[in-house]
Formats: C-alpha cells, structure tokens, sequence
C-alpha cells in the first residue's frame, strides 16, 4: 500500500510541474493568433482641385423622334411598317381610304371647269357690252373660288398618304388598319438611330460653372456616358441647358447628345450613367496640417494614411509650405490626423469611432 500511493504522488507532481512548460513553449502562437489593432484617429482628405467629377444617373431618349399623322380624318387601309422596321425618308408608311376624297375631287374639278366656261364667256361679252360688268366681276370670282376649291380637293387627296419624314425607325404603332382616325391624331412614331439623348439632373451648386463657360465662350465642361449594357465610356455634347431649376429636386435638366454606339443596343427609356468633369474657378490643391500628424526625419516630413481595405497604416512622404500640405496626398486619402509620432510604416490599426458620452 505504501508503495502505490508513493507512485501516485510522483505522477501528479510530475504533471503539475510538465503545466508551465507547455504554456511557456505556446506562448509566441498566441500572440500570433491575437494581433492587436491600433484605433487611430483619421479625417478623410478632401482636395479642391481645378476640376469636379461627379458620376450623376441618367436616361435614355432619342435624338429625333416624331408623332406621326395624317392631316385629314378618315379609315386606315393600310400599314405598312410595323414596330422596329428601318425606313427611309419618303417610304410610304400607311394610307387612307381615298373613295370620299376622289368623289369630292372629281365635284370640284366639274364646278372649276363650269365656272373656268362662264368666266371665259363673260369676259367675251363684257366687251360687247351684253353682260353688265357686275356680272362679269361675280363670274370671275366663282372661278376663283372654283380654283382654291380643286386645289383643296387635291391636297386632301394627298394627305391620305403618310410618308416618313426622315431615315429612322418606327418606335410605336398607336392605331390598326380599318380603325378610323380623327385629323393629327396619333398613327404611328418614329426616331432616328444615328444618335441617341441622354438627360440627367444637374445639382445647383456645379450649374453655375456651366453657365460661367457658355457666357465665356469657352468649350462646355467635360461629359462621358456610360451605358448599362457596355462597361465603356463615350464622350458627348451638351445639346440643351434648362435654366429654370426643378421645383421638386432644386436640380437642372441638362440634355447630352452623342452618335449611336456602334452594335451597342440603346433604346428610349433605358438607365445611363454620366460623368461630368466639371471647372472649378476656386481651386487649390493644399491640406490644412491636423495638429498631431506631422513627424519629420532627416528634413523630410511624413504622414501615415489608414488604408481601409487592409486595416493598416502607410507612411508617405509630403510637401509642406507653411501649414498646409501641398504635395504628397490623394484626394479621398484616410489621413491620421493625431499621435502619429508613436506609429510606424506596416502598423496594424483600425479608425477610431467616437463612442455615446465621450
């Protein structure tokens, strides 16, 4: 008995002892696996360059388009396009039924030749002294009448055909053959495919250097278009400027215009982006230097920058005249903005939030 329980007191005194061994040996991994980050003060860096670029959303619409109709009422006889079609300007694209309009062209070509005979029998006679001049000056104006009656009669005739008025597309079909159709009512619609509009709302506070630039004669600010279907910018024309603002957004509808992209797929109604380069007249590229962010070596002053993406901190060399950093930063830079004197290059770290109460 004695025996064993010696055995047993060896053994336990023997694991106790082996405890602190295996802690000390696994002390390095832990750190590994338990980094500390840094929470570190920034301010993002805003740079008042010579230029705004601002990403606005825009909307599609076609350069040229077109309610078409006919000038006189009547029932469709035929269509002769549908939705989508090309067409050429002068292509005939729907008619009328011209029966009533012959029948009233065939009346006023019989009374222009009746009164065209008593005109010429009159003036014939007025000379002889047998028709009195009164009579003469009613015949003449009959045949006037007579004569405005046919042309109208023919012009009506040809408004019972619909031609295109240019090179385009059919947009939409608003009415079907042998539908009646009242005067400059909606038949069909068509717009051109040689280029394309793009409008989007324009904040107040950059209208003005447009308008700046128009006064001045100078070339309109820069502006690209980007469509949903293509990740490629294209450059475009401002074509229209509204000057009045939008009484719901405060905002200025700017119209853009650019040749069709080649087989790109652009229709009316379809989302757009637009990058607008703006001119800024008050521009300067200098940064106010935070107190507390400045560390100098060897007459070279550097700053740390957050690097969001990767929790770190960046040591970058900067220019300074005076109390502003002029050279050095990126605009949208994370600048520490204190303490930066007890940091290094590759530091782990992360932005301090400032918590309720504090």
């Amino acid at each position: 008995m004695m025996k064993v329980g010696h055995r047993f007191t060896s053994l336990l005194v023997a694991g106790v002892l082996s405890i602190p061994t295996y802690s000390l040996a696994n002390t390095e991994d832990v750190d590994l696996l338990h980094q500390t980050y840094r929470p570190v003060k920034v301010k993002q860096v805003s740079l008042d360059h010579a230029f705004h670029q601002r990403i606005l959303p825009g909307e599609v619409s076609a350069s040229d388009r077109a309610t078409l109709s006919f000038r006189v009422a009547g029932e469709i006889a035929t269509i002769n396009v549908h939705p989508g079609e090309d067409v050429n300007a002068g292509d005939l694209l729907a008619t009328l039924d011209p029966a009533i309009f012959e029948q009233q062209l065939e009346v006023a070509k019989a009374q222009f030749y009746l009164n065209k005979v008593l005109f010429e029998r009159s003036s014939n006679l007025v000379e002889q002294g047998v028709v009195s001049r009164n009579d003469f000056d009613q015949s003449k104006s009959d045949y006037a009448i007579a004569q405005a009656a046919l042309d109208k009669a023919n012009t009506e005739l040809a408004y019972t055909h619909l031609y295109a008025p240019y090179d385009g597309v059919i947009s939409r079909r608003f009415m079907r053959m042998f539908e009646f159709t009242q005067q400059q009512e909606a038949v069909l619609g068509i717009q051109t495919e040689l280029s394309v509009d793009v409008s989007f709302q324009l904040p107040e506070q950059f209208i003005g250097a447009v308008q700046r630039n128009r006064a001045s004669g100078e070339s309109h600010a820069e502006v690209q278009v980007k469509f949903d279907s293509r990740d490629e910018w294209f450059d475009a024309k401002l074509k229209e400027l509204n000057t009045v603002a939008d009484p719901s957004t405060g905002s200025y509808t700017i119209i853009l215009t650019l040749p069709a992209p080649d087989e790109l797929n652009v229709f009316p109604g379809m989302a757009a982006k637009v990058k607008a380069i703006l001119p800024n007249n008050e521009s300067s590229a200098s940064f106010l230097i935070p107190s507390g962010a400045l560390v100098e070596e060897a007459n070279q002053a550097y700053v740390f920058i957050w690097l969001p993406d990767i929790n770190q901190l960046k040591k970058v060399p900067v220019s300074v005249n005076g109390e502003q950093i002029v050279d050095g930063l990126q605009d949208g830079d994370w600048l520490v903005v204190a303490g930066a004197s007890e940091l290094s290059d590759g530091q782990n770290a992360v932005r301090w939030v400032k918590e309720r109460g504090l």
